[in-house]
């Protein structure tokens, strides 16, 4: 009989369950995982310093998404503390806007730079740049008509969002601040990307770094200095903003550069790709929040009240982990696109593999900050409320798991938008909206009690990251891809 290090009973009597179940869901990961996620074929591996080009766009990318969720929290401190709990009731309110402006933006940015990016690696800059007149130009128009429509129907527009007569002073004042400097950030966001493909994503770090720095100091300013309410937080997020949109701007000042503004050629073609190509990325912005919707329902049903401000705190610290793997694929995303334009699938593939491999590293450290240090961080939102934090503690425990597949998801999810197999995109960006998780929801706590709503995010997430498999291999572009690197290696051993 095979001896192990540790035996079964010392194992069952010194974990707990939360130990027992995380060590096995992390073996099986292991198992499961194909080995070609983490060791290429000798074909693939000259990579001629892909490795070090990935690192000089993720690293940027990674650290602006952090700080991007980053200044959304400190700007949620300083609105509770400053204004009031009314104030943040109209923050929550609004946000459903905020993250309709920046999904739209994405539709058509990650859309219309997959294909930027693509052209160029054609050699075809002069169609590149019209992508980018396109994309631009419809931002601004929508940015303008969105923002106008709800500058001159304010009031209107905060009842649709479901404020009362309580919340309706605060979110009027939020929201015509936020919807003027929209017609800014709009078009500001969607350059970011551009300029980012554009070989400049020191440039884009700046830019979010110093509007982050901008929007924190004015902040304090303007709530905690001069009293001047949710005004002053839509105010300094507007100018801080701008600062960044003023930065990615300087861009246009550099020699070595594709990007231009210039007359746009338009295309039904190019916009009809552009839209498709960005409707994963459009799904994506809405995942959380209906995945956040459904779990507040059933806490709510089935815990109460203090289940869903448990949640909240979850949802906190789980929106900055979120980023950093959104991040990572922002990263991969132009050095992909160039790639398939350029017709060289196996960097493709070897960039795939090696933005994978980093996920689940940065997956691991993290995953085992929250399993140790989960409870501290808990407590930076609630110090007042051991109970609460212990509670959050634990589900984060179940609850983070699920990005171990999600790294892996989202990964796979690129490399079907970037080698422009749109239907698989879409479809699993659809279903991390409504689908598996949600029948998981369903079925796991009336099994399992508050813990199968734990483990509801991640049973869904498996599912989708088993289904990201199936296309994968299914895949005809995959399968021309391995025939590709089959014959390389049959050459080189010749050779």
């Amino acid at each position: 009989m095979k001896k192990y290090w540790i035996s079964e009973k010392f194992f069952t009597m010194v974990c707990p369950l939360h130990w027992r179940f995380c060590l096995s869901f992390l073996f099986i990961m292991g198992n499961i995982v194909p080995r070609r996620y983490f060791f290429m074929p000798k074909a693939q591996l000259k990579n001629n310093g892909i490795d070090k080009e990935f690192a000089g766009y993720a690293i940027p990318a990674v650290i602006g998404m952090v700080v991007s969720s980053l200044y959304n929290i400190v700007d949620g401190i300083f609105v509770g503390r400053g204004v009031g709990k009314m104030a943040l009731g109209a923050i929550n309110i609004i946000y459903p806007f905020i993250m309709l402006e920046i999904a739209i933006t994405m539709l058509i940015a990650i859309g219309g730079a997959n294909h930027f990016s693509a052209n160029r690696g054609r050699g075809d800059d002069k169609a590149a740049n019209n992508i980018f007149l396109q994309s631009i130009y419809l931002m601004i128009a929508i940015g303008v008509i969105l923002n106008v429509l709800v500058l001159l129907f304010t009031p209107m527009v905060c009842r649709m969002l479901g404020a009362d007569d309580a919340l309706l002073p605060y979110a009027q004042d939020y929201i015509w601040w936020i919807a003027l400097f929209g017609i800014v950030y709009m078009p500001g966001l969607g350059l970011s990307i551009f300029v980012r493909n554009d070989n400049a994503p020191r440039r884009e770090l700046v830019g979010t770094l110093s509007g982050t720095v901008v929007n924190i100091v004015l902040d304090y300013l303007f709530i905690m200095v001069f009293d001047m309410g949710l005004t002053g937080a839509a105010i300094a997020t507007g100018i801080g903003q701008t600062v960044s949109v003023l930065i990615f701007m300087t861009h246009f000042f550099k020699k070595k550069r594709v990007l231009r503004f210039a007359k746009a050629r338009w295309r039904c073609k190019d916009i009809k790709k552009i839209l498709f190509s960005g409707t994963p990325s459009f799904l994506m912005e809405f995942s959380q929040s209906a995945v956040a919707f459904s779990f507040n329902l059933v806490l709510m049903a089935r815990v109460g009240a203090g289940g869903v401000s448990y949640y909240s705190i979850v949802m906190y610290i789980c929106s900055m982990f979120n980023m950093v793997l959104i991040g990572l694929m922002q990263g991969a995303q132009p050095i992909m696109s160039f790639n398939h334009g350029g017709g060289n699938m196996i960097t493709v593939k070897v960039l795939r593999s090696l933005a994978i491999k980093t996920a689940i590293i940065l997956t691991t450290i993290i995953y085992g900050g929250i399993f140790f240090f989960g409870g501290t961080l808990a407590s930076i939102f609630v110090p007042d409320s051991p109970e609460l934090t212990s509670m959050a503690a634990n589900m984060m425990k179940y609850y983070f798991l699920a990005f171990f597949p999600i790294g892996i998801t989202l990964m796979n999810i690129l490399y079907f938008q970037v080698t422009e197999q749109s239907t698989q995109s879409i479809l699993l960006s659809f279903l991390r909206c409504i689908g598996f998780i949600q029948l998981f929801l369903l079925v796991l706590p009336s099994v399992f009690g508050t813990i199968g709503i734990y483990l509801s995010f991640l049973c869904g997430e498996m599912c989708h990251f088993l289904l990201s498999a199936l296309f994968l291999k299914t895949s005809k572009k995959e399968k021309a891809l391995k025939l590709s690197v089959g014959k390389t290696a049959i050459t080189e051993k010749s050779n």
